[in-house]
């Protein structure tokens, strides 16, 4: 499918940010299926409740993986492992798939490699826990490009609380809000971005384009180079030109 932007941006431009936080889950990582699939399991297996894969994005999609699994323990009847230990059990099983595929598509990487090219600051803001992400993040050989990450265990407050953005911009030295841009899947976490006060691109997939349109700044159908080119032109070709010849 070739990418566009479903809703149009008004009164402002990629080219007027300092900085870009990423999702992780469904965002930078083509995983929101997966992620789906491995908490379904565990809350049958573990728990003994039966969660539907509709009920998971009306619910759980966007929240943290310590929100998700207190929700659902708290639905369990039986005796059961404690919240922290069937977090490990999830980090374990999501470690194991991301090991055996790689989750973050060319274009997503490239779409980073491109964006650090041009001097924008880059950090992850997630819900999933930092064992879970530092080695996807490896993995696609974005750790040094990435190497701020706000996961979990970093905050009080998950999404929709803005917290977890705002600790990024502060990580990243960015102190106008308005001139970062989020990079989000799920109706939480657009929430938390817009009451950081930040720019909010939503990535089609876990929602609808169109119910995200109304919720942010513009969506987009992927993750791709086309997003920065788009706005920054030549310039950005070049950044990734630049990366491929150096990565060589």
């Amino acid at each position: 499918m070739t990418e566009q932007l479903v809703t149009p941006t008004v009164g402002w431009s990629m080219a007027e940010m300092q900085g870009i936080l990423f999702d992780f889950n469904g965002t930078l990582s083509d995983d929101e299926d997966l992620l789906s699939d491995l908490i379904r399991e565990l809350a049958r297996d573990e728990l003994g409740v039966q969660l539907s894969a509709d009920r998971y994005t009306a619910v759980c999609a966007g929240l943290s993986d310590r929100a998700i699994v207190t929700l659902l323990a708290a639905e369990s009847t039986r005796p059961h492992a404690s919240v922290d230990e069937l977090l490990t059990e999830l980090t374990g099983r999501y470690q194991r798939e991301a090991a055996r595929v790689q989750l973050i598509s060319q274009p997503a990487r490239d779409f980073v490699r491109q964006a650090a090219g041009l001097g924008l600051a880059l950090a992850v803001v997630t819900g999933a826990g930092r064992q879970s992400v530092l080695p996807a993040l490896r993995n696609a050989g974005l750790h040094e490009l990435l190497g701020t990450v706000v996961a979990e265990e970093d905050v009080a407050a998950g999404k929709p609380d803005p917290e977890g953005f705002l600790r990024g911009a502060e990580l990243l030295g960015l102190s106008a809000p308005r001139q970062i841009v989020v990079l989000e899947d799920s109706l939480p976490g657009i929430a938390a971005a817009r009451a950081a006060g930040m720019r909010v691109l939503a990535i089609a997939g876990t929602h609808s384009a169109s119910e995200l349109a109304s919720r942010c700044d513009g969506v987009l159908e992927s993750l791709s180079p086309s997003a920065l080119t788009r706005r920054f032109g030549s310039a950005a070709e070049n950044a990734v030109a630049r990366w491929s010849a150096t990565a060589r």
